[in-house]
């Protein structure tokens, strides 16, 4: 349930919360608590036991609302995709690379766990039809042993990098890429990365991106122009999105856990929980409301139950 920051806790508020999905505490609603529980108003989360939901029965303790979350998200998280690090990879459209505002902001979210790594591992990669002077990547670069993100635009890398000992460490991280190109304040033009819900690193993007088309590919789990840079690990909760994540944002997304439903999110381009795969799928569905499914490459059983 959401509560507010400060101040006192409304029952009124809570009655409000309820009937609208919107905590006021100072809500007037004449829905009582007793229909709210019952279901003849709103909603309430049914996955909750009967005995954590308000049961209609005065005095209203405040322990009938402890585990009450109307908000909490239907998502379950029970699969991630095991790349091989030989030749697994999954591939969008064309119209999934030119959606949006990519080539001059956005984000992408994901939680990864890196098995040992022998070269570089492609995790996120968006390319220009031709060349190699305007892509967006984000890789384990095995020559620096750190994940890094790089915005080449106009043949001009900038590069944000994590820290150090994420390879084979047994453990799950959140990795977030963000950057943002051509803004009239040159104070915005940043790529920046945030592990594990922190910032580790930024760069200035000096340049913008210059081929005259919009980008052509995208994939996940390798390089796209060379056909090589397998990644070898585990990539779960894959979110794009048009715009560029708050440190706030971030911090949600991670402290949230995988998966989080960022579908109200206005920016969201895609989402991928990896929860609808099946053994032999050739498409890995988006769960937001793009429709922006994967093409799964080269892999007829991809899905392990190793999640963050």
């Amino acid at each position: 349930m959401a509560v507010p920051s400060s101040g006192a806790l409304s029952l009124a508020g809570i009655r409000a919360e309820l009937a609208t999905n919107t905590y006021n505490a100072s809500a007037t609603t004449t829905a009582s608590l007793e229909d709210c529980s019952d279901g003849t108003v709103a909603t309430i989360n049914t996955g909750n036991a009967s005995a954590d939901r308000p049961d209609g029965s005065a005095p209203h303790a405040m322990s009938e609302f402890y585990a009450y979350d109307h908000d909490v998200s239907s998502f379950s998280d029970n699969k991630s995709f095991d790349f091989d690090g030989a030749n697994d990879y999954l591939s969008g459209s064309g119209q999934l690379a030119a959606a949006g505002t990519m080539k001059t902001s956005g984000s992408v979210s994901v939680w990864v766990k890196l098995d040992s790594m022998s070269a570089n591992g492609f995790i996120a990669h968006w390319a220009a039809e031709e060349g190699t002077n305007n892509q967006i990547l984000l890789l384990w670069n095995n020559g620096s042993g750190v994940i890094r993100g790089n915005v080449k635009f106009g043949g001009t890398a900038n590069t944000a990098d994590s820290g150090s000992g994420l390879e084979n460490d047994g453990n799950w991280h959140h990795v977030v890429l963000t950057w943002m190109s051509g803004s009239k304040s040159s104070a915005n033009n940043i790529v920046r990365i945030y592990i594990d819900g922190s910032q580790t690193d930024s760069d200035a993007i000096g340049n913008t991106w210059n081929d005259a088309a919009d980008p052509a590919f995208f994939s996940v789990g390798r390089n796209e122009i060379l056909d090589n840079s397998y990644f070898n690990g585990h990539i779960n909760d894959l979110a794009l999105f048009s715009d560029v994540l708050t440190s706030s944002e971030v911090t949600a997304i991670y402290n949230e856990g995988a998966p989080k439903d960022e579908s109200d999110h206005s920016g969201l381009l895609a989402y991928y929980t990896m929860e609808a795969y099946s053994d032999n799928d050739s498409t890995l569905a988006d769960d937001g409301a793009s429709g922006y499914n994967l093409t799964i490459n080269n892999s007829t059983n991809i899905d392990s139950t190793d999640t963050p």
